[in-house]
């Protein structure tokens, strides 16, 4: 008996919901999470309408939600690979936090085409483009509270670039955001960069929020993966029901028959 690989089975269902979804520009969040202490999930979602979905993930044994670039770039590569057969698909922007700014991880993104927006360090050095030093990023800060914004700048003490970069500190903020990217950056950046909030959502949907993925104890990798691909299917599946309610406008009906609020943003809860 021919066995079907699991990713197969899973992009070929992802194909479906967006080629029902249709939309030109998408949005990709990287991140990590940890799993009984004991497993770490590398996965990148789609972010979308305040939640995010899973499109390809690694699970590994590994006691820290720090990864190395060896351990990325295989799920990274996934994703490049399905949305290369997704005509649909236009526009591809990257977001991840300042724990992923590597120069390998850019430059690979950059090569996939997607236009990427990542989190920066404030210790980072910065040049500008005759190779002049600027200081560290958290020194680009203005005196006067006001978003900064550099284009066409390097980073690192190997001048990776040119680059983007965006510093502000907003009043009342704890710590000021530095946002390194590929393309020019203006004062949206901000706001196009907190999309990347919404693949924690997405972990907390599969674990406390949601599935409830720890309470089954499972404590072998295998059982573990397979468990996931059963959730990733079942969120594709809620994603695309609540869309569909959304689009035939039955958010009200569904209101009535729940217990709970469903909002415009909250296309899983709406298939539920």
């Amino acid at each position: 008996m021919t066995t079907i690989p699991r990713t197969a089975i899973y992009q070929a269902v992802l194909r479906q919901a967006f080629s029902n979804w249709g939309d030109a520009s998408i949005t990709l969040a990287l991140d990590t999470t940890r799993l009984f202490q004991r497993w770490c999930v590398v996965c990148v979602s789609l972010t979308y309408r305040g939640r995010a979905l899973p499109l390809a993930w690694q699970l590994l044994e590994h006691q820290s939600s720090v990864v190395s670039m060896e351990d990325i770039h295989p799920v990274l590569a996934s994703v490049h690979s399905f949305l290369r057969h997704l005509p649909e698909v236009e526009e591809v922007y990257f977001r991840a936090d300042r724990g992923f700014m590597d120069q390998k991880l850019m430059t690979l993104v950059t090569a996939y085409g997607w236009k990427w927006a990542i989190r920066g360090k404030g210790q980072v050095l910065v040049y500008d483009a005759q190779g002049k030093a600027l200081g560290k990023v958290r020194e680009q800060l203005s005196r006067h509270g006001s978003p900064v914004f550099l284009d066409d700048v390097y980073i690192t003490a190997d001048k990776y670039g040119p680059v983007s970069l965006a510093a502000y500190h907003a009043p009342g903020a704890r710590e000021p955001w530095f946002v390194v990217s590929h393309h020019a950056c203006g004062p949206g950046i901000f706001d196009e960069y907190a999309e990347r909030f919404q693949i924690e959502a997405g972990f907390k949907d599969l674990k406390s929020a949601g599935f409830d993925l720890e309470a089954s104890h499972f404590r072998d990798t295998t059982a573990l993966n397979g468990l996931i691909f059963l959730l990733a299917l079942a969120a594709v599946f809620l994603f695309s029901e609540g869309t569909s309610l959304k689009s035939e406008e039955q958010r009200r009906t569904v209101n009535g028959s729940c217990s709970f609020e469903v909002t415009k943003k909250d296309p899983p809860k709406m298939g539920l």
